[in-house]
């Protein structure tokens, strides 16, 4: 059914609230900062081409780019993003265009060459192909998605960004633990389903279509269940990402709280080298309607939107030896 001008206002001005108390800044603060527009970036994919090959191309499109400096193989498009984006260089797999944002769970997950690695939510493979770049294609990925168009497109992006030695699984990613074997993973990437909030804007109508409060609820008991399938295919010692596009607590650090309060063996990654190139950095949430979150989420990234870096949330966590009474390891249980 159609929003009413009545309800989009309503949800409107819940968001405006939601936001100014997740990034303790004042209603104004947070209206401004969800009307704000945002510059796509690129990245150079070196498993296509040598990466001065690529930025010579580049530049001979006539676009104007900037640096970054989260990574060598990423630009900022400050004009041109049309041009590059029906480039030869973008049908061949020479660049991909992306927020910022989105590299920002794969430079956390720190891939490299020999790792066995889990991307649980893949589709359309963009951080998939960037987690087989940085490893020089010399990593083994499983790259998993619900869905078969979704995992058709999947794989037609990783073949065009010329991504070797992945297999690709059609799961349910909330009942994986049945599919694939138990704490086999070096690495685990969930960039959950979520609510999307980094990606909206006030005056963007058809994104409050689907958004609410209640939505927000039912993708926070998805999502505890992914992650419970995640800690459980991670191998002691290994590593694993949870991320998110919202800046809702309750898929955040909600999510990552629960992990932690049911597992004695995790431990939460500062992520100081990422931080510190991250103008729009705010801190996590702690308290949230009344329930306190762990502490060590203190450590978790949490970024406000910029025009740069679309809102986003990451945690690094690392699984311990000593597994003791875990009680997430019981398959298929939520508590």
């Amino acid at each position: 059914m159609p929003l009413t001008n009545e309800k989009l206002e309503h949800k409107r001005q819940t968001l405006i609230e939601r936001t100014s108390r997740a990034l303790k800044n004042t209603p104004d603060e947070a209206r401004e900062l969800l009307t704000i527009g945002r510059v796509q970036s690129v990245r150079i994919n070196t498993l296509a081409a040598p990466l001065d090959q690529t930025m010579t191309e580049l530049y001979e499109l006539d676009v104007t780019l900037a640096q970054s400096p989260l990574m060598q193989t990423g630009m900022s498009i400050e004009d041109g993003r049309i041009a590059i984006r029906d480039s030869v260089l973008a049908q061949s797999g020479k660049v991909y265009i992306q927020n910022a944002a989105s590299w920002l769970p794969v430079l956390a997950l720190d891939p490299k060459p020999g790792d066995y690695i889990l991307d649980m939510c893949a589709a359309p493979g963009g951080k998939t192909s960037h987690i087989a770049q940085c490893a020089d294609n010399n990593a083994t990925i499983i790259a998993n998605d619900n869905s078969r168009p979704r995992l058709h497109k999947l794989q037609s992006n990783l073949e065009r960004l010329h991504v070797k030695n992945v297999s690709y699984t059609l799961h349910d990613a909330t009942r994986l633990s049945h599919q694939l074997e138990s704490a086999s993973f070096d690495k685990i990437l969930l960039d959950a389903p979520c609510s999307g909030e980094g990606m909206m804007t006030l005056d963007d109508k058809k994104s409050f279509e689907s958004w609410s409060v209640a939505h927000i609820k039912r993708l926070q008991k998805l999502q505890k269940k992914l992650i419970v399938q995640a800690w459980t295919l991670l191998k002691p010692g290994g590593t694993l990402v949870y991320s998110t596009c919202t800046m809702a607590p309750e898929e955040n650090e909600a999510v990552l709280d629960y992990l932690l309060r049911h597992n004695d063996d995790s431990t939460i990654e500062p992520l100081h080298e990422l931080a510190q190139h991250l103008e729009n950095m705010v801190d996590p949430v702690l308290e949230w309607n009344g329930k306190l979150f762990d502490e060590r989420l203190a450590q978790a990234l949490r970024l406000k939107p910029s025009p740069q870096v679309e809102a986003f949330f990451v945690v690094k966590i690392t699984k311990g030896y000593d597994q003791g009474q875990n009680l997430l390891h019981k398959r298929d249980t939520v508590y």
